[in-house]
C-alpha cells in the first residue's frame, strides 16, 4: 500500500461533517478531513497535511456533488473568509449535522449513552442574525481596508459588508472606514461593532497595539457626522479594557419581554431571537420545576438569571466581570425583579449554600475544576447546563455523571452558516 504523500491526488467518498469546516472520509483505509467538503459527495482531492492518524485534503474537482450541497449566499465564502464555514450546505444538513456532532461528543468524551432524543430548532434567520462582529483593519492609507481571517491563517480576505451580520452593522461599516480617516488613526489595527436589534444603535470599539494609548478628539456632537454609529471606544491591545471616548455607553437591547443594558465587554449572545429560544428552554424547565433558591453560575448582564428569577423564590447571579454585575444589578431594578442578586464570584466561593436549581453557562473552554467540585458539595435537584463547545459540555458532564443523570436534550441553531451551535442539557439529581 502507498502512503499518501502532500501533492497526491485520490477520488474519495465523503460521509459527514466534523465539528469544523470538513467533511470526513477514507483514503487507502486512512481518515482524511476534507475542507469544505460536503455528506454524501464523491470529489478528486489533493492532500495538503500528513498526520500520523489523519490526512488533510482540499477538493480539486467534485465528481458527484453532495444533495446537501447549496450555492452559498455570500460571495466572499468563495474567497476563503473565515467567519463563515458551512454556506455550501443547506440548512436542514446544517442542523443535522449539528445534532450529530453533538450526540457523539456526549457518547465519545462524555461517556454517556442511553439519552433522550435531541430537540432541535432551527434558525428563525439563517441570514442577517449576528449583532457582534470583530474585524481586522489591514491598512489606513490611502483608503481603509478590513476584513476577517481566513480559516487556520493569518491571512484577512477584504470585505465592505457580512451577510450574517445586522444591517445596521453593515450600514456602519462605510461610516467606520470614514472616522477612522479623519481621525488619522494610523496605528489601528482591529475594531469591533456591537447593535442592538431593538434600537439599532451601533457601538463601535477601536482597536489598537498593546501599549498604544490613543486619545481621541470626538465629542458627541462630532458624531452628528456618522448617523450609523451612536458611540466610540478605544482599546489598547486584543484583551485591553475598551476605554470611553463619546456616545452612549451601554446598548439598550430587549429580550424575551426584559430589557437590558449591554456593555463594551460584557457578554450577550450575539443572536436575539436565539438567544429568546434558550430564554424559552429554560424558562419551560424552570417552570416545571420551580426552584426555592436558584443560582446562576455565569450571569453575565442577567440574560438567564432574570428569566429564571421570575419563577424562583430566590436567585443568585455570579460573575468575575464587574461590569457585567454592575449591568445585571441595574438590569434588575430596570425590570422590577427584586429577588435578583448579583456579586463578583464564582461557585467555589460560595461556602456553605444550598440551591435546588444551578444554571451553567461557562466560557467555550467550559467550567472550572472547582465549579465542578462545588457542584457536588451544594448538591442540587437540577443543573441547567448551557453550552457553545460540545466537547467541552462533554467533559464536563463525564465528571457530574456518577451524580446526576441527563433528562434533556436541546439544541438551539443559534449560529447558523457556521458549524457552531448551542445547547441547554437538563440534569437531575440521582
Amino acid at each position: 500500500m502507498t502512503i499518501p504523500d502532500v501533492g497526491d491526488l485520490y477520488e474519495i467518498h465523503l460521509s459527514d461533517l466534523t465539528y469544523s469546516a470538513d467533511a470526513v472520509g477514507r483514503i487507502d483505509g486512512i481518515v482524511a478531513f476534507v475542507h469544505r467538503g460536503a455528506p454524501g459527495e464523491t470529489a478528486q482531492v489533493e492532500v495538503t497535511q500528513v498526520k500520523k492518524r489523519h490526512l488533510r485534503a482540499r477538493i480539486n474537482e467534485i465528481l458527484s456533488p453532495s444533495p446537501d450541497r447549496c450555492t452559498p449566499p455570500c460571495a466572499y465564502f468563495g474567497d476563503g473568509c473565515g467567519g463563515c464555514q458551512w454556506q455550501h450546505i443547506n440548512l436542514d444538513s446544517q442542523l443535522d449535522a449539528k445534532a450529530r456532532v453533538f450526540i457523539e461528543a456526549l457518547n465519545r468524551i462524555g461517556g454517556l449513552s442511553s439519552l433522550p432524543d435531541v430537540r432541535c430548532y432551527p434558525a428563525p434567520q439563517p441570514l442577517a442574525y449576528r449583532n457582534h462582529i470583530r474585524l481586522t483593519v489591514t491598512a489606513v492609507r490611502p483608503q481603509v481596508e478590513f476584513g476577517l481571517k481566513q480559516e487556520e491563517s493569518h491571512e484577512v480576505v477584504p470585505i465592505d459588508r457580512c451577510e450574517i451580520a445586522l444591517p445596521t452593522i453593515n450600514s456602519a461599516l462605510p461610516q467606520v472606514a470614514n472616522l477612522i480617516k479623519n481621525l488619522r488613526c494610523f496605528r489601528v489595527n482591529g475594531l469591533a461593532l456591537r447593535t442592538s436589534e431593538t434600537t439599532g444603535e451601533v457601538m463601535v470599539i477601536l482597536i489598537f497595539p498593546k501599549r498604544d494609548n490613543p486619545k481621541l478628539r470626538l465629542a458627541e456632537k462630532d458624531l452628528a457626522n456618522y448617523p450609523a454609529i451612536h458611540s466610540v471606544y478605544v482599546q489598547s491591545g486584543e484583551r485591553g479594557k475598551p476605554t470611553w471616548v463619546t456616545g452612549k455607553q451601554n446598548l439598550s437591547e430587549t429580550a424575551s419581554g426584559l430589557s437590558f443594558k449591554i456593555g463594551p465587554e460584557t457578554f450577550f449572545q450575539n443572536n436575539l431571537s436565539g438567544l429568546e429560544q434558550l430564554v424559552e428552554i429554560v424558562q419551560h424547565h424552570v417552570q416545571a420545576n420551580p426552584p426555592t433558591v436558584a443560582i446562576d453560575a455565569h450571569c453575565g448582564v442577567g440574560a438567564f438569571t432574570l428569566p429564571v428569577a421570575q419563577n424562583a423564590k430566590a436567585t443568585f447571579g455570579l460573575d468575575l466581570q464587574t461590569e457585567a454585575v454592575t449591568l445585571a444589578t441595574r438590569n434588575a431594578k430596570t425590570n422590577g425583579i427584586t429577588n435578583a442578586n448579583f456579586r463578583v464570584g464564582h461557585l467555589a466561593k460560595l461556602g456553605s449554600v444550598k440551591a435546588d436549581l444551578i444554571v451553567l453557562d461557562p466560557p467555550r473552554n467550559g467550567c472550572w475544576r472547582e465549579d465542578l467540585e462545588a457542584i457536588e458539595r451544594i448538591a442540587p435537584q437540577h443543573i441547567l447546563y448551557i453550552s457553545c463547545n460540545p466537547t467541552t459540555l462533554a467533559r464536563d458532564l463525564s465528571k457530574l455523571r456518577a451524580s446526576y443523570e441527563v433528562v434533556s436534550l436541546d439544541l438551539v441553531d443559534l449560529f447558523p452558516m457556521t458549524y457552531h451551535f448551542e445547547t441547554v442539557v437538563g440534569l437531575r439529581r440521582r
